[in-house]
């Protein structure tokens, strides 16, 4: 049986510090609630919850990346629906030290959008039985049209990261692509080519030095970054199951050829001194800056990076993205980690839950999907929503096929998983480790995970 690792007990024992730093589970005391309350769909399709007009709604969000102000909209949209329910709005980055206390006390918001360095380990959300499964929303009518479920108005593969053994925790409300970023100007101004193959990459980078210029820059704090990138480098070498395998746990997963190849060529990068001098020292926001500055050529990143670096970027920089170059011969070549991200729960002893459902709902209306886009300058989870941003456009060209969309998933399943390969990426990254030590280390872990039978295992729809 799991041992739920927040309790009370052990959070009124932790500093704010050991919550930002450690990885740490939902509490045993409210998820143990049976009598929790239960959201069911009726039949007005204007009110498909039975929302209490009069009821307060306590909203948490992620002040990250794409900020806040497109959720401060989609409450006023829901006031319009309710204007006599107070919300009470939270912006911040402190995610797991302004909110786990409250589910240790059995007193959590109604919606959270649990995003970013302090996100509460979902694994343990999940496992803790901590949230509420989100079907009810799924099977409602949509907000603009009652023939039309929510379900489908999202575009495929958004519910994938949310869905657990078969039942859906979280609605992941941006369609987000990691992928490498350039300044198209850049590029245009000094006539190169953005490269297609890994090759092509590595035959510019002298070019690239030539002028001025570092080939590469990445968060060397927050390591993660590389996350994807290299593991849609060994997943376009040798096909999504190498992935796939990965994240089932499967006996020497890391050690497939791809895997191998690919930390090798993460490896290579840093020795043949590709990175911009100081990058394993600096943060996202440093690393971002750099390459806006245009001393960085390349940036692995989110499709957030444009919304986030509104403020710093030139006016003239124009942000491209493009899936990560893949080494010739690789047997699927267009594979890219997309999918839906920014996960928003409804926490399962939420004060208003058919609030937070209706809230949800709102989230996913047509006005309320436009409204994220434009804002935040990304590609969002509902079908249908035209933007005029190029990078949000290009992004929309590059996760076009459905069947080269995939997310790794092992680094939300499984914290300790997710805790060790943010350090064994940044060694390898930095020349702290060889790529044989890199694979030694994260199959040892994979190795460990596998065999504890106190972690809940998942595994991929089909």
């Amino acid at each position: 049986m799991r041992n739920p690792i927040f309790t009370r007990r052990n959070l009124f024992g932790a500093t704010a510090a050991g919550l930002a730093a450690t990885s740490l589970g939902a509490c045993a005391t409210s998820g143990s609630d049976d009598e929790a309350d239960e959201v069911t769909v009726g039949e007005d399709a204007e009110n498909p919850f039975g929302v209490d007009g009069s009821a307060p709604l306590d909203v948490v969000i992620f002040d990250g990346g794409f900020g806040n102000e497109y959720a401060v909209a989609h409450q006023e949209i829901y006031n319009r629906a309710f204007p006599d329910a107070e919300i009470t709005h939270l912006a911040t980055q402190a995610i797991a030290e302004t909110q786990q206390p409250r589910f240790a006390e059995g007193k959590p918001c109604d919606v959270l959008d649990n995003s970013g360095a302090q996100q509460i380990p979902m694994d343990s959300l999940v496992g803790d039985g901590e949230l509420a499964e989100l079907t009810p929303l799924l099977d409602a009518p949509s907000y603009d049209d009652p023939n039309v479920t929510v379900r489908e108005t999202l575009r495929d593969g958004v519910l994938e990261m949310g869905t657990f053994n078969g039942e859906v925790f979280a609605l992941n409300y941006v369609f987000s692509a990691w992928t490498i970023w350039y300044d198209a100007k850049l590029f245009r101004d000094q006539g190169w080519t953005p490269p297609t193959t890994w090759e092509e990459m590595l035959a510019l980078c002298p070019t690239i030095q030539a002028a001025g210029i570092a080939p590469w820059t990445y968060a060397g704090q927050h390591p993660v970054y590389l996350y994807d990138m290299l593991l849609i480098l060994a997943g376009r070498h040798g096909g999504v199951d190498v992935l796939k395998n990965i994240d089932h746990l499967e006996p020497d997963a890391w050690r497939h050829e791809s895997v191998v190849k690919a930390a090798e060529a993460i490896a290579a990068l840093n020795s043949a001194g590709y990175f911009l001098e100081g990058t394993p020292g600096i943060d996202h926001i440093q690393s971002q800056t750099a390459f806006n500055e245009r001393k960085a050529a390349f940036i692995p990143c989110g499709s957030w990076l444009p919304n986030e670096q509104a403020a710093i970027a030139p006016a003239d920089f124009e942000y491209m993205p493009m899936g990560v170059p893949y080494f010739e011969g690789s047997v699927q070549p267009g594979l890219i980690s997309a999918g839906g991200e920014e996960p928003f729960v409804v926490p399962k002893n939420a004060t208003n839950l058919a609030g937070a459902y209706e809230y949800l709902r709102i989230m996913l209306s047509k006005e309320g999907a436009q409204i994220f886009g434009d804002t935040v300058q990304a590609a969002t989870v509902v079908k249908g929503v035209e933007l005029e941003n190029p990078a949000a456009q290009a992004t929309d060209q590059l996760v076009a096929n459905p069947d080269d969309l995939f997310q790794p998933r092992f680094r939300f399943w499984y914290t300790g998983m997710s805790d060790e390969v943010k350090a064994a990426l940044g060694a390898l990254a930095s020349g702290g480790s060889t790529a044989a030590e890199f694979i030694d280390r994260m199959q040892t872990v994979a190795d460990e995970t596998a065999a504890d039978d106190t972690i809940e295992k998942f595994r991929h729809d089909g």
